[in-house]
């Protein structure tokens, strides 16, 4: 057998491995918290349309602050501005505690106003645990480090969605505040000791608004993060209505018991972390660009697939499939942002990316909603897949098309 590479980086590169133990405790911690907030909602509202209207206005504010967020990290050292936004978390996360003392429209502001803080904090964490990478690492441990990432997270999500359910039923809601924001003060401290020199940044323009627009100009005229950014947004409507559908599958066409969630839950997350994992080990990254329009576009149909399966073991099987081409696509993408964008822009267009992605997804829920109203859960995936494939094709011919001008121009030239 050959080099383990995971293995290699993670004991090679302290730094690395204290971002990536940190991210997995915080993100453990935060599961329980989140499934917390949705008890905790439930319990200070008395109808749907409280619930609905109150998580979605608290969740929707950070994500319209993610790209003004990359602007800020990028004028300040990562390394104190992910210590600060960790640390600050703290006392927010213990203010729920307070909520439940509280009625009707002052419970509502306080949750409000402690989610929406919350959510603007771990938008700048997020973006900065992106930014941050390069700067620990050679771009060759790019690939290794960004497919690790993926796998983590998956990881984390497979836990959270097997056992988070079950742990909040039989502990204080106390308890989880309590513990993540013990989970903040430790990753806040173990930032602090990152050993990171990072070169000041002299910024040639100190106008704020005008640095931002130059975050823009970025993505306009570099045309890999161009298409990342557009597939940011065909990308989050699926994922928008990937728990829905999982819902409505579950129930109404395959009219199995809710363990039935959990099982289409494994199947995706189960597999999502090995592929993960195989691709940080073998550090696997496609040579000729245009094969990741031939990822997007079975990424696309795959989840097409999805609303016309009949039982619960064909969709598991789609999940499988879902699961496997999106693993190529997290280091791919995080890739494009890390090497292609200079170190000083880095932030504004992670957080570009964080605000297409997570608006999208806002949107995805939205029309998933719509069209089973209208049309019915067969349509759902269909419609909400047709742009990631459409997008998936023009990204393919169009680096067919660069490379065979590339060709081209070297037969001139010998």
């Amino acid at each position: 057998m050959g080099k383990n590479e995971v293995f290699k980086l993670i004991t090679k590169n302290k730094n690395y491995r204290k971002l990536l133990i940190t991210t997995m405790i915080t993100g453990l911690t935060q599961w329980g918290a989140f499934i917390a907030m949705l008890v905790l909602i439930g319990n200070i509202t008395s109808s749907g349309l409280q619930l609905g209207a109150l998580w979605a206005v608290s969740g929707l504010f950070p994500i319209f602050m993610s790209f003004l967020l990359g602007g800020i990290i990028d004028r300040y050292d990562t390394k104190k501005v992910l210590f600060i936004s960790e640390f600050l978390k703290v006392p927010f996360y213990l203010l729920f505690i307070l909520v439940p003392f509280f009625e009707g429209w002052t419970a509502w502001i306080l949750f409000f106003v402690i989610r929406f803080v919350v959510g603007l904090l771990q938008s700048v964490t997020t973006i900065v645990r992106q930014t941050i990478i390069p700067e620990m690492m050679p771009d060759e441990d790019l690939i290794t480090a960004n497919s690790l990432n993926f796998t983590l997270t998956s990881f984390i999500r497979l836990i959270g969605a097997a056992t988070g359910g079950l742990v909040v039923s039989f502990f204080s809601l106390n308890i989880f505040w309590i513990i993540t924001s013990i989970s903040f003060v430790y990753a806040g401290f173990a930032m602090l000791n990152l050993d990171i020199k990072r070169k000041k940044i002299s910024n040639k323009e100190r106008n704020f608004v005008k640095e931002i627009k130059v975050g823009l100009q970025v993505a306009k005229n570099n045309v890999f993060v161009s298409y990342v950014l557009l597939f940011a947004l065909t990308g989050g409507l699926i994922i928008g209505s990937f728990n829905l559908m999982i819902e409505r599958m579950v129930n109404e066409v395959y009219q199995v018991p809710p363990f039935g969630l959990s099982v289409l839950y494994i199947a995706e997350g189960l597999t999502s972390v090995i592929v993960g994992y195989w691709i940080a080990n073998n550090k696997i990254m496609f040579k000729k660009v245009h094969n990741y329009g031939y990822i997007y576009i079975l990424m696309g149909l795959t989840w097409a697939l999805f609303s016309l399966t009949n039982n619960l073991f064909t969709g598991s099987l789609i999940m499988i499939a879902f699961a496997f081409v999106g693993g190529f696509v997290v280091p791919f993408e995080r890739n494009v942002m890390q090497i292609k964008v200079n170190p000083d822009l880095r932030g504004r267009v992670f957080g570009l990316w964080n605000t297409c992605s997570m608006l999208s997804m806002q949107v995805g829920a939205l029309f998933t909603g719509i069209i089973i109203q209208y049309l019915g859960n067969r349509f759902v995936t269909p419609i909400l897949s047709m742009l990631e494939i459409l997008l998936g094709i023009v990204f393919l011919f169009y680096f067919i098309n660069e490379k065979k001008k590339d060709d081209n121009y070297e037969n001139k030239t010998i």
